[in-house]
């Protein structure tokens, strides 16, 4: 080869390598500037004591939880009280909030993040909105949750159920063009009431005596026991029920939980014409149940807690004088927390709530069904 021909070969390889490394320090430059804000908090300036609204929703519905006097409660069950463990935990996953990596978002790519906003009901691409306000409404924090971020499993090994979700895509404030991989799934994050209500309803303790009565207004039957350790009887009659089936009387009233809190008014809950359960204890309280129709695996129910508990306590027989301070103390602390509880329970009132049917199938049997089962005759030879 002459030279002119490999000295024109070496300016082209060194006008090629020129460009291979200008290339290699523009992609670098690119991912420097696309992680810049990798390890900062999604929202800085968030202050989870001014948060008095947390507004979530997707292409199924919307959801508001509200901050009150008397702490938080659920716009649209009628203001019911919201679990606030959920929602604190909530907050602070927001205000801990991190990138791990940001990019821009082409418009073609929104669908399959599932960054689509949720105008249209039943949208298979649209994201969760989820915003929270101050208590003059104004705007503290918006974000638009897309896809999770799912954990892969170590090459060769076999997918063993669900994968884990580790992060999520999202679009936060006004950078709507930009994506974000953020450092948490927030898979609390979703528009369903019955998961952020509070569960627990009643607790009926230290049942003295069980009755029902039928949709149809007459008695079913009444259960009765002279103390906690005596077996339950009828009150009218000299048979006994079922020993196991009368203490599942009294488990089911032990802890009433609500699956959900009726929303709307207008719903056909059955509750004009009942099944009315009533007990009452031996501190002297009254609570009724009222049970209407069935939805489902669930029953619509109303309650009702009357009476007030005894304010002395009744000396046991051959106490001694050493023991009477002790237990004084212990009645007077045990009747303080019975009367916190009562208030919240008389506050559950005004709600209709629906509950699953396992939880007082015990309560609805009919007389006969209490009664103990007859044993099969043997067959002689």
């Amino acid at each position: 080869m002459t030279r002119g021909p490999l000295i024109w070969a070496l300016a082209v390889l060194v006008v090629l390598g020129a460009a291979g490394a200008a290339v290699l320090v523009s992609e670098r430059s690119a991912w420097t500037g696309a992680d810049s804000r990798a390890g900062q908090k999604v929202f800085p300036d968030l202050r989870i004591s001014d948060v008095a609204e947390i507004a979530i929703g997707d292409a199924e519905g919307r959801l508001r939880l509200a901050r009150q006097k008397d702490g938080w409660s659920v716009r649209e069950r009628s203001d019911f009280p919201a679990d606030t463990d959920r929602i604190g935990e909530l907050l602070v996953k927001l205000a801990e909030l991190k990138v791990v990596q940001r990019e821009a978002l082409p418009e073609s790519q929104r669908a399959r993040l599932l960054l689509v906003e949720p105008k249209d009901r039943d949208s298979k691409d649209a994201g969760t909105r989820l915003e929270l306000k101050d208590e003059k409404g104004a705007l503290l924090a918006s974000v638009l949750l897309g896809k999770k971020v799912l954990k892969s499993p170590p090459p060769g090994t076999p997918p063993r159920g669900e994968p884990e979700a580790t992060g999520r895509y999202v679009t936060a404030g006004s950078e709507a063009s930009t994506l974000l991989a953020v450092s948490d799934p927030l898979a609390q994050a979703e528009p369903k009431a019955d998961r952020w209500i509070v569960k627990d309803l009643i607790r009926v303790d230290r049942s003295k005596t069980i009755s029902a009565v039928g949709n149809d207004g007459r008695p079913r039957w009444t259960v009765a026991r002279n103390g906690e350790s005596v077996d339950w009887r009828f009150a009218d009659s000299s048979l006994r029920p079922d020993l196991q089936k009368a203490t599942d009387l009294a488990s089911a009233l032990y802890w009433i939980n609500a699956a959900d809190v009726v929303g709307d008014p207008k719903t056909d809950t059955g509750l004009a014409r009942p099944v009315v359960i009533k007990a009452v204890t031996f501190d002297g309280l009254t609570y009724t149940l009222r049970v209407g129709n069935r939805v489902g695996d669930n029953y619509y129910l109303g309650l009702a807690v009357a009476g007030e508990p005894a304010k002395a306590r009744v000396p046991a027989k051959g106490e001694k004088a050493g023991d009477k301070a002790k237990n004084d103390k212990e009645f007077e602390e045990g009747r303080k927390k019975l009367i916190e509880r009562i208030e919240r329970e008389k506050r559950l009132e005004r709600w209709t709530y629906v509950v699953a049917k396992s939880s007082l199938d015990p309560l609805l049997r009919d007389r006969a069904q209490l009664l103990p089962e007859k044993k099969a005759a043997k067959k002689k030879g």
